[in-house]
């Protein structure tokens, strides 16, 4: 059972930690830094960006090494379930209705450690707190009884973002949803002026967005800003601070299965044209083929956040099942079990499929999500030495029959940066970056090399060795580590002011980030 705590404990939380007004960014999420100098043909690395290896834009050649995409670990029970009677529906069989989602958002204060979550159940809305990001308590918000519910407008996919560029107090906090009512033709005149493209729409359902100053009093901007209805999640890039949204949404009205658009805006009221980024394609097909009934596959939605020098976004792959064998209510005529993959951009707009499509968090092991993977919140969480994020797990695939069909909110957790990694398994393997110009003089990396070894040889721009930090120079790297200093045997630096680059032998180890501090 989830411990709750009173609404004077939480009003104290919130005074410590000044939620909403003076809240500390995502930790470990900074702003993108790779730049070109306007006079430079080579990137500035600035100190403290690491690198990841999920885009290959950064990578001129390799030799005997494979992306490696890691799957999370889990722990054996959910972290949130709806234990509480506001989160359950009707009985079905004697059971309730038990089903609470996170398409939202998890957000981790620096200053006092507490995680703040926002999740629904349908079209209501609610909040919980945790120290540990396991056990989570629900304050009473007086909002709506004593309960932890909040006014959100009734938003479906709720997703949340604090935005660290604000300076009107009063909108620290934004948020996107999906509201499923009527709305008059006056505002759907003005949705199709703005998007010519979706004339064709005739549904009365429409994303719409909020802003809130702690992140539980909400006000409603006053006009829907998107076409369409369903899924949604909001991202910010922290260079334009533009805001993304990624949602569900079709190119034409004969369009079938689901797809992802992204729509951008620089005020959160005027919202560009939706484009089409991620769609299923036929190796998706294929596989869907595999599965007993199967037909095709469909993107279900896409979380997308900036980290580590590029774009990561997490997938809900939809593998088309035909029709559920058993008809029941509240049932989807959509069948088939969904699982998360990995993708990544280099700008958030242009994205392309990692490595071999190995799920990056697979069904199963335990009940709780073995049918489905329904949706992730919009961001990774960085506590210690792991990343982790928070998901919709289903016990069924998506048509499962109630109550048999129970959806819970548990945590996925890799090490930090270990999502993707590059792998030397047979013998020894080369990576080789593009040439930059660091702007720190000293070389960090994080890699499990326990079992093997890395050693990093310094080129200049035109690919010739740099004398003294050759391959033979190099201290072997042999220990499992997420901070390990690459030192030489005549330096422990770089070299300073000038275009280098990065030559790593990869031997029985994954390599998962670089940094230059």
């Amino acid at each position: 059972m989830i411990n709750r705590i009173s609404r004077r404990t939480f009003l104290y939380f919130n005074t410590v930690t000044g939620i909403g007004v003076s809240l500390g960014g995502v930790q470990g999420i900074i702003a993108p830094q790779n730049v070109f100098e306007p006079d430079s043909k080579f990137r500035i690395l600035k100190r403290g960006e690491k690198q990841i290896f999920a885009d290959t834009s950064m990578i001129s050649r390799t030799q005997e090494v494979i992306s490696k995409v890691h799957q999370a670990k889990k722990l054996e029970k959910p972290v949130l379930e709806a234990d509480m009677p506001w989160e359950q529906g009707e009985d079905f069989d004697g059971q309730k209705d038990r089903r609470v989602y996170i398409y939202g958002s998890v957000i981790r204060d620096e200053k006092s450690g507490l995680l703040y979550m926002w999740y629904n159940r349908l079209k209501s809305n609610y909040f919980a707190t945790s120290s540990d990001g396991i056990h989570w308590d629900r304050p009473e918000l007086d909002q709506f009884g004593e309960t932890n519910q909040i006014n959100l407008f009734h938003f479906h996919s709720p997703s949340i973002i604090l935005d660290m560029f604000e300076t009107d107090p009063e909108k620290r906090y934004k948020a996107v949803g999906c509201i499923k009512s009527s709305f008059s033709e006056k505002d759907f005149l003005l949705l199709k002026q703005r998007h010519k493209n979706f004339s064709w729409y005739n549904k009365r359902s429409a994303y719409c967005a909020a802003y809130s100053a702690d992140g539980l009093n909400w006000n409603l901007y006053p006009d829907p800003i998107i076409m369409g209805g369903d899924t949604i999640t909001l991202s910010q890039d922290l260079q334009t601070r533009e805001y993304l949204a990624f949602h569900k949404n079709k190119s034409n009205p004969e369009d079938k299965g689901r797809k992802v658009f992204l729509s951008t805006s620089k005020d959160m009221q005027n919202w560009t044209e939706p484009q089409l980024v991620m769609e299923g394609d036929e190796i998706d097909r294929q596989h869907a083929l595999l599965l007993e009934g199967g037909t095709h596959a469909e993107i279900y939605d896409m979380s997308a956040f900036y980290y580590g020098g590029q774009w990561l976004g997490l997938i809900a792959l939809f593998q088309r099942a035909g029709s559920p064998k058993v008809k029941g209510p509240g049932q989807s005529g959509d069948d088939g079990p969904i699982h998360v993959q990995l993708v990544c951009s280099p700008d958030g707009k242009n994205w392309q499929r990692c490595s071999d499509r190995s799920p990056v968090i697979d069904l199963g092991p335990y009940p709780y999500d073995s049918g489905s993977i329904l949706g992730v919140c919009n961001t990774p969480v960085i506590v210690g030495d792991e990343m982790w994020m928070y998901y919709t797990a289903m016990t069924t695939t998506h048509g499962g029959y109630l109550p048999e069909k129970q959806m819970s909110i548990a945590r996925a957790a890799w090490r930090l940066d270990g999502m993707v990694s590059i792998r030397a398994s047979k013998g020894e393997g080369m990576v080789e970056t593009t040439a930059f110009i660091p702007e720190g003089d000293e070389l960090f990396i994080n890699a499990d090399a326990a079992k093997g070894e890395i050693k990093v040889e310094l080129l200049d721009e035109q690919g010739i060795e740099i004398p003294g930090y050759k391959k033979e120079d190099c201290i072997v790297v042999n220990t499992d580590s997420i901070n390990q200093k690459v030192k030489w045997m005549n330096y422990n630096s770089l070299p300073s002011e000038r275009p280098v680059k990065l030559r790593f032998y990869i031997k029985n180890a994954d390599l998962y980030s670089y940094t230059i501090s």
